[in-house]
């Protein structure tokens, strides 16, 4: 019974194990993803006020430039610190049936080997 209890749970924790790298990895590049997209809004709202920087008229200027849709201001990077905090928390709690698990077969395997030397 130890021995097939400890090798399920060390399946178990290595699954858990990746899915939580996945999360994680998931995570930052949904973040990484975002900031791209982001900073090409950006860049199209600068290169459309530069263009209207050469109308002469600064009254006129000034009210394109108001009716423009100014991108959002994007706090970056909690897609990414959430995916790593939730990823290490299920990596901590993996460890536990993981040395749970490699307990249960050092027990199995110390007592088959005392059965043997019984045997002989």
């Amino acid at each position: 019974m130890g021995k097939g209890c400890g090798w399920l749970l060390i399946i178990v924790s290595v699954v858990m194990i990746l899915v939580a790298v996945l999360i994680a990895g998931v995570a930052i590049w949904a973040d990484i993803d975002a900031g791209e997209k982001h900073e090409a809004k950006w860049k199209e709202y600068n290169q459309q006020v530069v263009a209207y920087d050469s109308i002469p008229d600064k009254a006129v200027r000034d009210s394109l430039i108001a009716e423009l849709p100014r991108p959002y201001i994007r706090q970056g990077g909690f897609a990414a610190l959430f995916g790593m905090v939730l990823g290490g928390g299920v990596i901590l709690i993996a460890l536990v049936p993981l040395v749970v698990g490699c307990v249960l077969i050092m027990i199995h395997r110390r007592k088959k080997r005392k059965e043997k030397e019984l045997l002989i």
